[in-house]
């Protein structure tokens, strides 16, 4: 079985024994993490042709073309499993996902009332963010029709495609994966967030690995410039839920196997 001996990253919140454990005093780790690529799944989150953040999709297209298609590529040569998770009505559009099985419906609870969780009637008010004035519908209404994946992605034949973080994990226990590559968008947003995410993903047990340069954040007028929302959700990964990894090494593991 070949193997990827990939270096990967972590935030340490800790500190060595003879060194006061402070906030000022932790740092990043480096070290060479074996991945059986026969175990490895690389998994590509909501990588679409439209937004409406328009600086947010400009960036996103760039990250696609220059970052994500070379690690599709790298991933395909090194015969790991791709796994396309574009969000259920992109899967949906796609003929692989029909080798899953439908999402089980969950059953309702009666709590918190009906009403409330659709924030109706007397709850109006507690709309959630997106839904206060001047909500997000006046841009995402005119492109909701439109939403794909990226021109820039082909999902070939025998690769996967998954609406649900179910069917994500299902498929996982089918090929016996264990480790689960990341690449795509949103990083704050639905890389983290999604039932198919990181989060999600790792409270099942899988080892997580975020490629660091194939994804990006949405940002803050305040963090615009530097990115810096990107790289919190970079340091959430690298401290909570797993590692990173950067493309040259990902490449150059590859390029080793």
């Amino acid at each position: 079985m070949n193997t990827l001996n990939l270096q990967v990253r972590y935030f340490q919140d800790s500190t060595p024994a003879d060194v006061p454990c402070r906030e000022t005093e932790f740092i990043r780790r480096e070290f060479e993490m074996p991945l059986p690529i026969d175990e490895t799944a690389l998994i590509l989150v909501d990588l679409w042709n439209v937004h409406f953040i328009e600086t947010w999709i400009e960036r996103a297209k760039q990250v696609t073309e220059d970052c994500v298609v070379p690690v599709i590529d790298t991933a395909r040569k090194a015969g790991m499993t791709v796994v396309h998770a574009p969000s259920p009505s992109v899967a949906a559009q796609y003929p692989q996902l029909k080798r899953h099985k439908p999402p089980q419906p969950s059953t309702a609870s009666s709590w918190p009332p009906s009403e409330f969780r659709g924030r109706q009637g007397e709850y109006a008010v507690y709309r959630g963010p997106r839904s206060q004035p001047p909500g997000i519908g006046i841009h995402w209404d005119k492109l909701a029709s439109q939403l794909s994946m990226s021109p820039a992605i082909d999902v070939q034949e025998d690769e996967y495609v998954i609406a649900t973080g179910q069917q994500l994990h299902e498929l996982c226990e089918e090929k016996g994966i264990l480790h689960l590559i990341f690449a795509g968008f949103a990083t704050n947003w639905c890389v983290l967030g999604r039932d198919y995410g990181i989060r999600s993903m790792s409270r099942y047990g899988y080892n997580i690995i975020l490629l660091r340069d194939a994804t990006t954040g949405v940002e803050f007028p305040d963090t615009y410039d530097n990115l810096f929302t990107t790289e919190i959700a970079i340091r959430e990964v690298e401290q909570q839920y797993g590692f990173s990894a950067s493309n040259p090494d990902f490449f150059a593991a590859v390029d080793a196997s």
